[in-house]
């Protein structure tokens, strides 16, 4: 379990919360209510006060907390070509959901990400709809031989072709890497996908700066759905 500094604020205060992350699920207790949800804009409410958050309210009574404004610190790990070597370096998010985003059509949207790393600091200041943009314009800033090392720039992972969310909505596929070379198309990819495969955790969902270590860089002849283009 890995543990995320974050600093949330809305219209009731300011405050600092540790968040846990999975690889696929956030959890975080903050006011003395508990959330859990893979993306920032669906973070469930283990129950609704609302004296202490806003909400989007669905028909079963359940609530994901809306309205908020998050800088959030993950530490990414990265690749260093020339050296062989492996290093942490920490990102940090702007995250903003709800009424006052500016994203025609969005209720969430990423502002800034920032990778202070011990060789210089990287900014993408640009209001995004999806954290795979702003991890490929860092990656695109970074030096030649200095490669993002997370689930985004795995050959092992896609993201689905009917879309997907700000953050942590690419799809892992290592646990059939003997299949996934066959995979030359989307449809291909859509007949591996299968809800089987899915519910025996075959494909499973990861956020784009998690890593594991399993993680393979890919190369040219590699295909993947995803935008990601800094091959080995």
């Amino acid at each position: 379990m890995r543990k995320y500094i974050a600093t949330y604020q809305d219209k009731r205060g300011t405050e600092t919360v540790e968040i846990k992350s999975d690889g696929s699920e956030m959890f975080f207790t903050l006011r003395n209510i508990d959330f859990d949800g893979p993306d920032f804009d669906q973070l469930t409410a283990s129950e609704i006060d609302n004296s202490k958050f806003d909400y989007e309210m669905f028909q079963d009574g359940s609530g994901d907390i809306t309205n908020f404004k998050l800088i959030l610190t993950i530490p990414i790990q990265l690749f260093n070509s020339e050296t062989d070597t492996i290093f942490i370096e920490n990102l940090t998010a702007r995250i903003e959901v709800g009424e006052t985003t500016t994203i025609k059509g969005l209720d969430h949207e990423l502002s800034c990400l920032t990778l202070n790393a011990s060789f210089g600091e990287f900014k993408i200041e640009k209001k995004l709809e999806w954290i795979e943009d702003a991890l490929i314009g860092l990656q695109n800033q970074l030096p030649e031989n200095i490669y993002l090392k997370t689930c985004l720039s795995c050959k092992y992972s896609n993201y689905s072709p009917y879309g997907n969310g700000m953050f942590g909505n690419i799809y892992c596929f290592k646990k059939l890497k003997k299949e996934l070379k066959q995979v030359k198309q989307k449809h291909d990819l859509l007949n591996l996908w299968t809800a089987e495969a899915v519910e025996k955790g075959d494909v499973f969902s990861v956020q784009e700066t998690f890593d594991c270590p399993e993680h393979q860089l890919p190369i040219k002849t590699d295909w993947y759905y995803k935008d990601w283009r800094k091959t080995i």
